[in-house]
């Protein structure tokens, strides 16, 4: 789906919800503001897709995070972290 389908989906979306009628250049337009208005958050959002964790990182963070559960939870956190790794 390109860019111009997603901005017809948005629009019908949008006036099924609220009964109001945008062109796409009024929601691009909208929608650039909301980014700039929450720039932020939409930076957050773009590094979030587009990080790469090295294997070492990923190592600290288990270090890091790595949680006692109890008696018979000995092997989870290594089990979680082998599968979401491998």
């Amino acid at each position: 789906m390109n860019d111009k389908d997603q901005l017809e989906r948005l629009a019908a979306k949008i006036l099924l919800k609220t009964g109001k009628k945008f062109t796409q250049q009024e929601l691009l337009s909208r929608c650039v503001q909301f980014s700039n208005d929450k720039l932020d958050e939409f930076l957050s959002s773009v590094v979030r897709e587009n990080r790469t964790w090295t294997k070492e990182e990923i190592h600290q963070l288990h270090e890091k995070y790595i949680t006692d559960f109890g008696k018979g939870t000995e092997k989870l956190s290594t089990e979680v972290y082998v599968t979401k790794t491998t």
